[in-house]
């Protein structure tokens, strides 16, 4: 918004900031390519805008930032998009659930907007050995991953959130610089690993086990329900071992294995009896 002034009349003149026009061409390599990388840095303010203006976010207050993954320049929100998209939609979210899962602590968030559509979110986080300040930021940091994360789905803007960029590998986030036309781009900050670890997959006996253990944990077929959602798996998505093979890490497996055994644990000690301790034997000398 520009304002301007007369020497007859000081009060300000609002004047509206034209609509952004983003050309056929940058649409086509944004919408069809969904990378940002071949845009020129003007081109790139053009996009920016018009993301802004097609959600009636402002873009002055910075809703959104650079982040590069995978080879493509991309979007993602920041915590004053989730913040507007709240207000614009009239959004309100409750904690539905909070569980610990080994050392995975997962919060569950349903959201609401001023139309009646509702959503649910989770967000989770790894606690590992924490404690003190430590344990309670992590707390705290997964229940504000599961409200922004529903806000973003409700909201319809299917993108990553600053609070999920800590656990994806070889991220780079700020701004972009170096020669789109080179091929040379890159973001600041967070420079990747330059010797990142490799996911190790599941052997067929480790996914056989897994599988096992979920349905002797939870039953048949709630235990494959429920493998799935802890895998992030769709509710119809197949569990077949070569399938678990291929997208299932070994710390994953590990991590629920401990997980689904802590909770078993727990339901065979509760079907224990209670024994009353046997009384004391006493015995009496001979006089």
């Amino acid at each position: 918004m520009e304002t301007t002034t007369t020497d007859h009349d000081t009060t300000a003149v609002a004047i509206a900031t034209p609509a952004p026009h983003v050309s056929a061409e940058i649409l086509e390599q944004v919408l069809i390519g969904g990378d940002l990388a071949q845009l020129t840095e003007a081109q790139r303010l053009s996009y920016y805008k018009a993301v802004c203006q097609s959600l009636g976010l402002n873009p002055l207050s910075k809703p959104f930032e650079y982040l590069w993954l995978n080879g493509k320049l991309r979007l993602y929100a920041l915590r004053d998009c989730a913040d507007q998209l709240r207000r614009l939609h009239g959004i309100s979210i409750y904690i539905v659930n909070r569980e610990r899962l080994g050392d995975i602590y997962i919060v569950t968030a349903r959201a609401k907007d001023k139309t009646g559509r509702e959503d649910e979110s989770t967000g989770a986080v790894a606690l590992g050995t924490l404690k003190g300040d430590a344990l309670a930021n992590a707390l705290m940091k997964c229940e504000t991953k599961a409200k922004r994360r529903v806000t973003l789905s409700l909201a319809g803007l299917g993108w990553l959130d600053e609070t999920e960029l800590a656990t994806i590998p070889g991220v780079q986030v700020g701004e972009p610089t170096g020669d789109p036309e080179a091929g040379d781009i890159h973001c600041t900050g967070m420079p990747p690993d330059p010797h990142p670890p490799q996911a190790i997959r599941l052997t067929h006996d480790q996914a056989r086990a897994l599988k096992q253990v979920a349905q002797t944990t939870f039953g048949y077929p709630e235990g494959e329900r429920r493998l799935r959602a802890d895998l992030g798996f769709e509710p119809d998505e197949r569990l077949t071992l070569r399938h678990l093979c291929a997208h299932v890490t070994v710390e994953q497996y590990q991590t629920l294995m401990d997980g689904y055994a802590a909770i078993l644990q727990q339901a065979v000690e509760a079907d224990l009896p209670d024994f009353l301790p046997p009384a004391p034997v006493t015995t009496t000398g001979e006089g």
